[in-house]
C-alpha cells in the first residue's frame, strides 16, 4: 500500500510516497480503506518541524488524524462493527495512508446525515467543539457565548453546537463571512472592526489562527466569566475581574466514541455543516499541493484529499457517493 510522508522536515515538497505493507487490526481493532482525510494546520506544523521540541517522532513520519475509511477486516472480539461498515476515525498520526488499523473506541459509524467530505473533516474540529462546549465552559440555555473566529473550523462546529444547546451566539469575522453565520444560527453577527459590545459574554472562545483576535474576546466576556484560547496563547485577564482563562488541551474526561457519538447525534437532529474549501487527488501531488494551500490564507474550510478525485477543484457540493 501506499502512504504520503517525509524522511526530513521541509516545505510541502518534503512529501513522498512510501510503500507499506498494509496493516492488520490487533484484538479489538479494524482495518480501514481510507476513503478520504482531513488537513489541519498542525499537519504543516509537523511537517516543518515546529513540533519537535514537544513530540518525538520517528521518520518517515505520516502526518494525519481525520480520516474517513471503509472497514476491511475485523480483529479478534469486534462486534460491534461489520466489513463494510464506512466509519469516521480520529487517530494521533498516520491518516495519509491507503490503509490504517484503529482501534474501535477511536471510530464511529458514518451517518447519512454527514456526506463524504463532511466526514472526513470533522473528527478533529468536531471533538474540539465538544471538548469546549462540554469540558471547558459551563453554560447553561440561555447563556451567551461569543465565538470569535466563528467562521474558522472549529469556530463554525461550535457555533452550531451552542445553538443546539439553546445558547445565545455572538459571532465575529470577517464581513464577507457574516451570511455564512447567519445561516449557521448565530444570534449576533459583528466584524473584528465593528463597536463591540462590552462585557456580553458568559464565555468567549478565541478560536482565531494564532490567537489574533484584535482584543474582541476581552472586550466581549464579562467580568468573572471563561476566556477560551484554542491556539495557545498568554492571556492578561486582569481588566476583567474573576475571569479565568483556559486552553483547549485534548481532553481525558471524555472518549472520542462519546465525542462522535454526541456530533453524530446533533447532525441527525438539528443538522451539522462542516466548511470544506476544496479537495485534491488521492496520490502524493494531492497532498503536496494540499500542504501548499495549508500554507496560504486559503478561502475558509477544511482541506480534504479523496480517493477516486483525481483533479484539483473547488467543492461544496456535497458528495454522496464514491
Amino acid at each position: 500500500m501506499q502512504r504520503f510522508g517525509f524522511e526530513q522536515y521541509g516545505d510541502p515538497s518534503v512529501f513522498e510516497t512510501i510503500e507499506a505493507p498494509i496493516p492488520e487490526p490487533k484484538t479489538g481493532q479494524v482495518q480501514l480503506q481510507v476513503l478520504g482525510f482531513g488537513l489541519n494546520p498542525y499537519d504543516a506544523s509537523l511537517r516543518r518541524g515546529e513540533q519537535a521540541a514537544f513530540r518525538k517522532v520517528k521518520f518517515p513520519v505520516v502526518p494525519g488524524t481525520d480520516v474517513l475509511g471503509r472497514i476491511t477486516k475485523l480483529g479478534e472480539g469486534v462486534t460491534d462493527f461489520a466489513i463494510g461498515d464506512l466509519v469516521l476515525n480520529y487517530r494521533p498520526i498516520g491518516g495519509y495512508s491507503e490503509y490504517v488499523t484503529a482501534s474501535t473506541s477511536k471510530i464511529y459509524k458514518k451517518p447519512t446525515a454527514l456526506s463524504f467530505l463532511d466526514a472526513a473533516a470533522l473528527p478533529q474540529v468536531g471533538l474540539a467543539a465538544f471538548n469546549i462546549l462540554h469540558y471547558m465552559l459551563s453554560l447553561k440555555p440561555g447563556q451567551t457565548l461569543a465565538v470569535i473566529g466563528a467562521s474558522g473550523g472549529v469556530g463554525a462546529i461550535l457555533v452550531q453546537l451552542a445553538k443546539f444547546e439553546k445558547l445565545n451566539v455572538i459571532a465575529v469575522a470577517g464581513a464577507q463571512h457574516h451570511d455564512y453565520l447567519q445561516q449557521l444560527g448565530a444570534d449576533q453577527i459583528y466584524s473584528y472592526t465593528d463597536d463591540l459590545p462590552d462585557s456580553r459574554a458568559d464565555a468567549v472562545v478565541n478560536a482565531v489562527f494564532g490567537a489574533a483576535d484584535h482584543g474582541a474576546s476581552l472586550k466581549l466576556v464579562k467580568a468573572g466569566g471563561q476566556y477560551v484560547t484554542t491556539a495557545y496563547a498568554d492571556v492578561d485577564v486582569s481588566s476583567k475581574p474573576g475571569t479565568t482563562h483556559l486552553q483547549l488541551n485534548p481532553s481525558k474526561d471524555y472518549s472520542v466514541h462519546d465525542g462522535f457519538a454526541y456530533l453524530v447525534d446533533v447532525a441527525q437532529k438539528w443538522g451539522l455543516q462542516v466548511r470544506v474549501a476544496q479537495s485534491f487527488a488521492f496520490n502524493v501531488d494531492g497532498v503536496i499541493a494540499a500542504h501548499e494551500m495549508l500554507e496560504t490564507h486559503h478561502a475558509p474550510g477544511k482541506l480534504i484529499v479523496m480517493q477516486d478525485r483525481h483533479v484539483t477543484h473547488p467543492v461544496r457540493k456535497d458528495i454522496n457517493q464514491l
